[in-house]
């Protein structure tokens, strides 16, 4: 074919019509008259980057029905919830939230692999999901909802304008990407929502209370939530729709609301924090969501999923036209390429490739480039060999400008709804001294231990004071529950220097004289078994408590410990009725006995000091209390499963050089904000 013009790469297309400036618009008409019309008719069936729907269109029944059981992947979903939902009212399985706690450390993985279809309906399972039954039912099929909108958006965006192959080919292989994309999701988030739960309890929380979060490894991990934020991530960072605010032709014209896709999307993802705290499973869902989204950003560079790549000469060329004034149309449609040559060269054309590089075969079509007023009913800028490329900086403004500021916003709002969540004043006194056994004189008997330390040093002064700080001025308003109240320093040891001198020291301070009390036995033998039978045995009888509490005499209460230690009694009786006590400390401190099973647990320590006797191995003093209160003992069988301990350690080590078993440890060990060492065990 002849061309009657030839546009080389210097200078523009022949202008058509005249006129009194050099910086004339011209048109370029490249195809012919059916071409155009042709690609006028296809425009209208190109698919929409957003939709715009009225809140009737989007949630009326035949919506909700199309998006939960027209598309594949949301029918498997919804079944697979469906089905594992009966299981677990059956109460077969699971029988509470999966967690890290179980994962890690309880060796329960089905209960990770079934939780995103999980619907919590029994009792047991709603409260571990802090939720009711009203509000899980909601919650599920909103977030079903929500998943059917990203399966129907993001497999249109990956099917992309496709003329070359039959529809069911193309929605087949949208569907079989969004199937994968989803699976490799879930992969990441099951995963990386583990590594944060060990990161930051057992590794970097140990030693470093900054680095240490209680949720990381214990909050409740059901329902889709993570997913959905990691989809609602990727569809931010695929192109927007060119007339995003345009009603569909279903919707309702008398409405006034119209919104975009994005935000209802996002609405029916924060959904999910108003019933319970998800800022860890959530937040892995955002993370990987950016992830996968560069990605999927490669995958459309390089024309597949529904991208669209651009020649670059031809491109070259088009700008300088541009910088002309001159406006191109391209009246073809998408699976043509465009040749212009002149005489004997020819340069190289645009072309459109699919995610399946399919070998049809390519046709060329020559058009005679010649003056032609541009269609009036034609948006040259819509068509496909028109739109730009998606270049780096493309990709970069719409990282830093679009969807790093929204994970920002979301990441803000996960955190601010889970200290809500979290968020527990501290109990009233009235409260406390009210609700337990309120007939009982003495709530709470901590029974500080102390004996002879290497060197003569002694932290009984500095402990015993922090406990003191804790309690009211003696000429204020006395509160009946420090009346309930009672500090015992006891040893059992006669020849103890740092005990007459602490006892001293104490005798003129009006707290210490209502609250404190002085016992010595006398005897010379260091045992802290023996010291520990004891106490226990002689307190335990003679003390009407309904608390017994084991401490040593280098542990100080934190700022605020004494506060806590209250919260967390309160709770635990509030919460574990059958609880057999309250583990605030570590080792032999903090242990905070019902005063029956210290009792029992004397004996337990009787046994093990028979045992000793005998050249048997026995477990360590503080260890053999520790498995009591755990339930590890034939004596104290009826604790398993009960103990409660508080997030972080409640009160500071001083002596680390100077133990009375012979131990040393380093002066940044154990101290107060550290996680408690029980913290994490299911």
């Amino acid at each position: 074919m002849n061309l009657g013009s030839s546009p080389s790469n210097c200078s523009p297309p022949l202008s058509s019509g005249t006129s009194s400036s050099n910086k004339s618009s011209s048109i370029v008409s490249i195809g012919t008259q059916f071409q155009q019309q042709q690609y006028a008719n296809s425009t209208s069936a190109l698919p929409a980057s957003d939709f715009s729907t009225t809140s009737a269109t989007l949630f009326s029944f035949e919506t909700i029905t199309s998006l939960l059981f027209h598309q594949p992947i949301t029918r498997i979903v919804v079944v697979l919830t469906v089905l594992h939902s009966l299981l677990g009212l059956g109460g077969k399985f699971p029988e509470h939230c999966s967690a890290p706690s179980y994962t890690l450390y309880g060796g329960e993985s089905l209960g990770l692999l079934i939780s995103p279809f999980v619907v919590p309906l029994t009792p047991t399972l709603l409260k571990s999901a802090h939720q009711t039954l009203g509000i899980a039912v909601m919650l599920a099929i909103s977030n079903l909802i929500s998943f059917g909108l990203f399966e129907e958006r993001l497999t249109t965006l990956f099917r992309g304008n496709r003329s070359r192959r039959s529809n069911t080919s193309i929605n087949r292989n949208s569907t079989r990407i969004f199937r994968n994309l989803v699976l490799v999701i879930v992969v990441l988030v099951m995963g990386l929502r583990q590594l944060f739960g060990f990161l930051f309890n057992r590794a970097l929380g140990w030693a470093y209370p900054a680095l240490f979060f209680s949720d990381s490894v214990n909050e409740c991990n059901l329902g889709l939530a993570p997913f959905l934020f990691a989809l609602l991530v990727i569809q931010a960072f695929l192109p927007d729709d060119p007339h995003p605010r345009t009603p569909s032709t279903s919707s309702t014209s008398t409405s006034v609301f119209v919104f975009r896709r994005i935000y209802v999307q996002i609405i029916l993802c924060l959904f999910n924090v108003i019933p319970k705290a998800i800022v860890w499973w959530a937040g892995s869902g955002l993370i990987v969501g950016f992830v996968v989204s560069l990605g999927v950003a490669y995958q459309r560079r390089m024309g597949r999923w529904g991208g669209k790549v651009r020649i670059t000469l031809y491109e070259k060329q088009e700008r300088r036209w541009q910088d002309q004034n001159v406006v191109v149309g391209l009246g073809i449609t998408d699976g043509q390429d465009i040749s212009m040559t002149n005489n004997s060269n020819s340069m190289e054309t645009s072309e459109d490739s699919d995610s399946e590089s399919d070998s049809d075969s390519r046709h060329s079509l020559e058009s005679t480039v010649a003056p032609a007023p541009a269609l009036p009913s034609t948006d040259y800028s819509a068509m496909p060999g028109y739109v730009k490329e998606r270049t780096t900086s493309y990709i970069a403004r719409r990282l830093g400008g679009y969807v790093l500021p929204m994970i920002l916003v979301l990441l803000f709002i996960l955190v601010a709804t889970s200290e809500l969540h979290n968020y527990k004043p501290d109990v009233s006194n009235d409260a406390l001294n009210n609700s337990i056994e309120p007939t009982t004189p003495f709530l709470l008997t901590l029974v500080i231990m102390t004996a002879p330390r290497r060197d003569g040093v002694g932290f009984i002064k500095q402990t015993l004071s922090s406990y003191l700080d804790a309690f009211p001025d003696v000429d204020g308003p006395t509160h009946p529950l420090y009346s309930r109240i009672q500090v015992i320093v006891y040893t059992h040891v006669t020849d103890h220097p740092r005990f007459d001198e602490a006892r001293t020291f104490f005798e003129t301070n009006p707290k210490a004289q209502k609250h404190v009390k002085w016992i010595r036995e006398d005897g010379a033998e260091k045992s802290q078994r023996k010291h520990l039978i004891s106490a226990i045995r002689k307190i335990g009888t003679s003390e009407d408590s309904v608390y017994m509490g084991i401490m040593e005499d280098d542990f100080p209460f934190c700022e605020g410990g004494f506060q806590t230690m209250l919260n967390t009694i309160y709770r635990a009786d509030q919460q574990v009725k059958e609880h057999c006590g309250v583990f605030i400390t570590t080792g032999g401190s903090g242990l905070i006995f019902k005063r029956s099973v210290a009792l029992t647990a004397s004996f337990v320590l009787e046994q093990d000091e028979l045992a000793k006797q005998r050249g048997m191995a026995v477990p360590a003093p503080d260890q053999a209390l520790q498995n009591c209160m755990l339930g590890n003992h034939d004596y104290c069988s009826s604790c398993a499963g009960t103990m409660v301990i508080s997030k972080t350690l409640l009160q500071g080590h001083l002596g680390h050089d100077a133990s009375t078993s012979g131990g040393h440890y380093s002066p940044k060990d154990f101290q107060c904000g550290w996680r408690h060492p029980f913290h994490g065990s299911p």
